[in-house]
């Protein structure tokens, strides 16, 4: 136990992995402005100050679900006249803010219209408006079916689906008032807060905090939202809380262990009882192989010793199938909040816990196989039994190695566990396990 805690304090500063940055960049083109970040692509068209469309990047899958299309109907934040002329702007810069925000700012006769696209990672995006007469701004949407305004006209937002992507576009504002499709400005001021993105609650609400209730009880009446969002959102919504919490999300994934281990203790627990039985029983298997070469008898016999001893073989197995979904569960989470690591504190040498490679995994890699080589040869009946376990120890993190780094993670974490709970109660129970020589099958080595 101790050569694999020092084994382990060796490897882990061999290796710094740096990974890309979050930052936005900007592109110019002719008559086009494209402006890229970790989880949008935004276009605009700078001669004509609009919005020309809008592309997300979640799930590393690229999603482009807002076009610009006149014949649709003008949607681009065009800014008009109280007689309902649309006004151009006559000059427009582009600039990066202290805080990495693209700043573009469209310059009209009569007034300004500032476009704000935030280096966040929940999607959101600004539009100032600051002009000396009544305006009428024409504003974005993706679906003619589900649109909805907000209480007292407070935003309007669209809804629906691309790619199997759930999507909203909501734009609010606490000054002027919202119609269908239009933001009306008496004093041709105003805020517009703007999410454009996958319908993630956590992000709408870190968003749009003072409209979120509003947006949510629209979700639910348009099918967005259901019995299982709901289970799921309170799951990675409790992942979040512990990254607030911890402030980083490495820590937070490793606090999600512990609390998931302590959760599921009792089945766990009963998987130790079903190893612990096998071993004290395993005298008396062997007493059976020796009495029996008929592999029928043989079988018959163990069934009968088992059911005397009121154990179960299959005790131990529900335990291990259990971390199936949970492994597929914090898959998804990590997926969930893929911007936001990339956006967060590295963890330790890690950059961006949501991406992986199988260098980036070579730290999370050896630890695993390390730990779970001991805990094979403590919890083996035998030497065969010990390199059959070895084995998938080995295996399985490989299979894992280009999987998210978070989820690694993970799985090192509770691997960890796994292997002081055994040792503690093994050792409560007098039992040392196998050694590396007896799992070879060599001889021991004579006592100095």
């Amino acid at each position: 136990m101790k050569k694999a805690v020092a084994l382990i304090a060796m490897l882990l500063p061999i290796f710094a992995i740096a990974l890309l940055g979050s930052t936005l960049t900007v592109q110019e083109g002719q008559d086009v402005l494209i402006i890229t970040g970790k989880t949008l692509k935004i276009t605009v068209d700078p001669e004509n100050g609009l919005l020309t469309g809008v592309t997300s990047f979640a799930d590393n899958k690229a999603v482009e679900f807002y076009v610009y299309n006149e014949s649709l109907g003008k949607d681009g934040f065009n800014v008009f006249d109280s007689q309902g002329n649309e006004l151009l702007p006559v000059s427009y810069n582009h600039s990066i803010d202290s805080d990495g925000n693209v700043v573009v700012s469209f310059n009209y006769e009569n007034g300004k219209k500032t476009v704000v696209i935030l280096n966040s990672p929940y999607y959101d995006l600004r539009v100032l408006l600051d002009f000396n007469e009544k305006i009428e701004v024409a504003l974005p949407f993706i679906s003619f079916n589900n649109r909805s305004l907000g209480p007292n006209s407070s935003y309007f937002m669209t809804y629906d689906k691309f790619k199997g992507q759930k999507t909203l576009f909501a734009i609010a504002s606490q000054q002027g008032r919202f119609l269908f499709q239009r933001y009306v400005s008496e004093n041709g001021r105003g805020t517009l807060e703007v999410f454009a993105g996958p319908m993630r609650m956590i992000h709408i609400k870190e968003a749009l905090p003072e409209y979120y209730d509003s947006l949510v009880k629209d979700l639910q009446g348009f099918g967005g939202i259901n019995i299982f969002s709901w289970v799921y959102h309170g799951i990675v919504y409790f992942l979040f809380w512990l990254y607030q919490w911890s402030g980083n999300f490495g820590w937070a994934l490793i606090l999600f262990t512990i609390v998931t281990r302590f959760i599921l203790y009792p089945l766990y627990h009963i998987q130790t009882k079903s190893m612990l039985m096998m071993r004290m029983l395993q005298p008396e298997i062997e007493k059976i192989k020796k009495r029996y070469k008929d592999p029928r008898k043989q079988q018959e016999a163990m069934m009968a010793l088992y059911k005397e001893k009121g154990y179960n073989p299959a005790s131990g197995c529900f335990p291990i199938l259990l971390q199936l979904p949970v492994l597929i569960l914090l898959y998804n989470a990590i997926r969930y909040f893929s911007e936001v690591m990339a956006y967060s504190p590295g963890f330790l040498i890690w950059r961006d816990l949501s991406v992986g490679s199988f260098v980036q995994n070579i730290p999370f890699i050896i630890i695993t196989v390390v730990v779970g080589i001991f805990s094979s040869l403590l919890t083996a009946q035998d030497a065969r039994s010990a390199r059959s376990g070895i084995i998938m120890q080995v295996i399985f993190p490989i299979l894992f190695a280009t999987f998210p780094s978070g989820l690694l993670l993970y799985w090192t974490t509770q691997s960890v566990l796994q292997l002081l709970i055994s040792w503690m109660v093994y050792k409560r129970h007098g039992i040392k396990g196998l050694t590396l020589r007896q799992m070879m099958g060599l001889p021991e080595r004579p006592a100095k």
